[in-house]
């Protein structure tokens, strides 16, 4: 029925449901491992990644796919060399943590992929303040009440608003032809609220890239963070193991081979071609492979450049770097080094360090960075070491990712608590492109990008398999009521009911 080209987590996601509702799913990837730009890799096989990408500027492949996803990461380059244990690494390209209500969650409850792979609390989200210096974000109400930094009166507003956006706010006055306004004269006009807090919701709990960001789609991003938290902790977030997404997909093709989905890695298409409609609609044939594959959909992740290919809207310098030192994120109130030593300054495991505008000399100052770091409670790297993730939204492609992270990441290392400064064992810095709305072909359909806002990407992926699947339905059952089969009038579920009923949802 279908054949699906590109492994990423939204592809993988979509060809589990397909293959659940009981259709042939072929699903291919040109790669030698699954996840696309969602991919898990050890050390040794992102430096092959990196290489391969580089090489790409000189010696074009003919490979479509590959072409489209070397034009998805460019200006790539590494330093360093592969640290012990590279093996022993899960690299994630396009890292994220994944919100504890929402529907990647209820995707991976409902498929019954959450028994394939493990998550954990992510442990602190943290403002960077001064160098070696954070301010904490409080994960519930309870943490707002017991900061002694927070005077009376703001905790009073503040919890005016926490009651605002916890509900269903749309149509409350306070709203009333503010929906486009910047999210910050938002929080200061509306609730009054002191800058320093209102600039804490707008990049901490909001994820805003910069403060003049509307403030509808904010708001509902802070009521997601609110409703998050205390559903498996206190944190509303959780970080999956062994790299997060990359994982997660393995475990969705896992179901989909399951479920009678056949895997080809390592090939692409080489030429597709239509047919009548007394049969499938398409002849696909596969590189290496002499047997053609009939189909009725072809759908790709990857829009392959050329004439027509949608533009870049937006650009992501990215940078992932290994070190042998933990963060010890420090309050801003602690003064001497003895404080930092107290338990209100823990080094931690799994954290989001946000930087906001013009908080670093030489740092962006108009667009917040995220420093994300993982490490052995995640499965991630071992013993004694940590991978730290950061990113920051480009206005122009063209600036190199080292250029406008190389302060952001000299900062990170100032909260690394030891007598002597460290630098990265290993680092690859690279920038991603997302394009626009994909330009139509005649001869697939192209699975839509999701975004990269590091709190939203998970959700953003389960979005968009759900609407492709109802869509792909739709037009398989078109196509079967042409040909004269039977069809069933009952619409076909998303996930049907697993059949272990007593599963755990944790």
């Amino acid at each position: 029925d279908v054949v699906l080209l590109g492994t990423d987590l939204p592809s993988s996601i979509l060809a589990a449901a397909l293959a659940k509702a009981g259709y042939k799913v072929i699903h291919v990837d040109p790669n030698d491992y699954y996840g696309g730009d969602h991919a898990t890799l050890n050390v040794d096989e992102i430096i092959s990644w990196a290489n391969l990408r580089s090489a790409s500027v000189r010696n074009e492949s003919a490979n479509e796919y590959l072409a489209g996803q070397r034009n998805r990461f460019i200006s790539v380059s590494c330093y360093g060399s592969p640290p012990p244990a590279s093996r022993q690494y899960s690299l994630s390209l396009i890292p994220s943590i994944i919100p504890s209500v929402g529907p990647l969650i209820s995707t991976l409850i409902n498929s019954g992929v959450s028994r394939y792979g493990g998550l954990k609390l992510l442990e602190k989200v943290a403002l960077y303040r001064s160098p070696g210096r954070v301010q904490s974000v409080p994960n519930t109400k309870e943490d707002v009440f017991n900061n002694k930094r927070v005077s009376l009166i703001d905790k009073r507003r503040l919890m005016r608003f926490f009651t605002f956006v916890s509900g269903d706010f749309e149509d409350k006055p306070e709203l009333h032809d503010k929906e486009s306004a910047s999210f910050i004269d938002f929080l200061t006009s509306t609730f009054t609220l002191e800058r320093t807090i209102a600039e804490t919701i707008v990049f901490a709990l909001a994820f805003c890239s910069s403060p003049q960001e509307p403030t509808l789609p904010a708001l509902k991003r802070v009521r997601h963070y609110l409703r998050s938290s205390g559903r498996y902790g206190p944190s509303p977030f959780l970080v999956g193991h062994y790299g997060g997404l990359g994982e997660l997909v393995q475990g969705f093709c896992r179901v989909s081979a399951v479920n009678g989905s056949t895997y080809v890695l390592s090939h692409s298409t080489s030429s597709t071609s239509a047919r009548s409609l007394a049969s499938r609609r398409y002849s696909v044939s596969l590189t290496g492979l002499g047997e053609a594959i009939d189909c009725d959909l072809l759908l790709s992740s990857i829009e392959p450049p050329g004439p027509g290919s949608a533009g870049v809207t937006t650009a992501v310098a990215r940078c992932i770097a290994i070190i042998n030192e933990p963060l010890i994120l420090v309050p801003q109130e602690v003064a001497t080094p003895e404080e930092s030593l107290q338990p209100t300054a823990t080094a931690v495991d799994t954290a989001l360090v946000v930087f906001p505008p013009s908080v670093l000399p030489g740092g962006s100052e108009t667009t917040a960075a995220h420093v994300y770091v993982t490490g052995e409670g995640s499965m991630s790297a071992p013993k004694g070491n940590w991978i730290l993730y950061l990113s920051i939204p480009l206005d122009d492609s063209g600036v190199l990712p080292e250029t406008m992270l190389q302060p952001y990441l000299e900062a990170t290392l100032t909260l690394v608590q030891g007598d002597q400064p460290i630098k990265p064992i290993f680092s690859l810095f690279y920038t991603q492109l997302e394009h626009g709305t994909p330009s139509v072909r005649e001869d697939r359909w192209l699975v839509p990008q999701i975004t990269t806002l590091i709190s939203e990407c998970a959700d953003s992926a389960a979005v968009v398999a759900e609407k492709m699947f109802r869509e792909t339905v739709r037009v398989l059952d078109d196509l079967r009521r042409d040909r004269g089969e039977e069809v069933g009038e009952e619409p076909i579920p998303f996930w049907p009911p697993l059949e272990d009923e007593d599963s755990n949802d944790e």
